[in-house]
């Protein structure tokens, strides 16, 4: 009995062993990630600022007002000093037409103190991207990842410059760490702000006022998306655009320094009500121009439209949101679902250069 005891408590000994040994493995593991990431990525961590003065036009003339200044996050993406962040930390879309704003002013401050004044290469309010230039050789810059690949539960670390605090920590970023809590997470067009708010990373790491535009980065240091917003009322729901996505647009803003979403559809329409109880609703197409840049060939008058690419639509400004949300330019396909004399079919658009809806 007694050498029962005893092997019953010399198990449950080991087994506590084993358990402590497997938990101290995985927060050394959990802390060796991190901390190798966050050292792997930091050097190309920004802080942005942004000044700006704003002028009121007033019926007695013009009015100064308070200049504007705000700081945000970015990080380097080349050795030659281009630089991602978001677009609302350089510019407001929120401003009323009698004001007028100045020249803005954006600065952006390298791990270490360097400041340097930047350039707007471009930004796009719709995707809130933008990209910054800084003059200059040798830029330490973050390694781009593939956020296709991201998967939940991974580690994810959000680098950048919550409230002003690198100014406090000799301008190396702050770091704040969790894991992806979702992938996809899907906003929409949001009509107030006109943002595209699609496809996002949900993190629980930590962001703050100020990181928006900074890096969230992975395991291995690399980027995996841009840290972009936080639901309100909320703790720990953070959301960051696809790095895929925003190289993307980058790219384009590089090149053209704008995102031209402009297109033509080369046809005409307006809701209607059909069905034999008048009570669903479509976009009956009255005009077709064949004429048009559009390849609109599959389409006829009198089609119903009832579908974009399976996104149910009631009119041409939700056809808009769905070219925005879908990121279609010029020469893009889009399916459409028509109603023809009572057949429910798919037919293709080609998107022309010439522009009846601006999008």
């Amino acid at each position: 009995m007694k050498i029962r005891i005893l092997f019953i408590i010399v198990f449950f000994i080991l087994g506590c062993t084993k358990e402590v040994e497997k938990n101290v493995q995985i927060s050394f593991s959990k802390s060796t990630a991190i901390s190798t990431a966050v050292e792997l990525a930091s050097p190309g961590v920004v802080g942005i600022y942004r000044s700006q003065e704003i002028v009121m036009r007033t019926w007695g003339g013009y009015r100064n007002l308070k200049p504007v200044s705000s700081n945000g996050s970015g990080f380097l993406v080349s050795e030659d000093g281009y630089i991602l962040t978001n677009a609302h930390n350089i510019k407001d879309n929120f401003l009323r037409p009698s004001v007028i704003t100045t020249d803005i002013n954006i600065t952006v401050v390298i791990p270490g103190g360097d400041a340097f004044k930047a350039t707007i290469v471009g930004l796009d309010m719709i995707s809130d991207i933008a990209l910054l230039k800084i003059d200059g050789k040798k830029f330490d810059y973050c390694k781009i990842g593939d956020s296709d690949d991201v998967k939940v539960g991974e580690w994810a670390i959000a680098l950048g410059n919550p409230r002003n605090l690198i100014s406090n920590a000799q301008y190396q970023p702050i770091a704040s760490a969790g894991i992806v809590s979702a992938i996809n997470a899907d906003f929409s067009l949001d009509s107030q702000s006109g943002k595209l708010l699609d496809n996002m990373i949900q993190t629980d790491a930590s962001l703050n006022p100020g990181n928006s535009g900074g890096p969230l980065i992975d395991a291995n240091g690399s980027v995996i998306g841009i840290n972009t917003f936080i639901k309100a009322d909320s703790q720990n729901l953070g959301f960051a655009i696809p790095i895929n996505f925003a190289k993307k647009i980058a790219d384009e803003l590089k090149l053209k320094g704008v995102i031209d979403r402009r297109v033509s559809i080369g046809f005409s329409a307006n809701r209607i009500l059909y069905g034999e109880n008048r009570d669903q609703v479509g976009l009956f197409i009255d005009k077709v121009d064949y004429s048009d840049t559009a390849r609109n060939e599959e389409l006829y008058r009198g089609d119903i439209i009832v579908a974009a690419e399976g996104y149910k639509v009631e009119s041409l400004d939700e056809i808009k949101a769905v070219l925005i949300k879908l990121d279609l330019r010029a020469g893009d396909d889009i399916k459409l679902t028509v109603v023809r004399e009572n057949d429910l079919l798919d037919v293709n658009l080609t998107l022309g250069e010439v522009w009846k809806i601006e999008v």
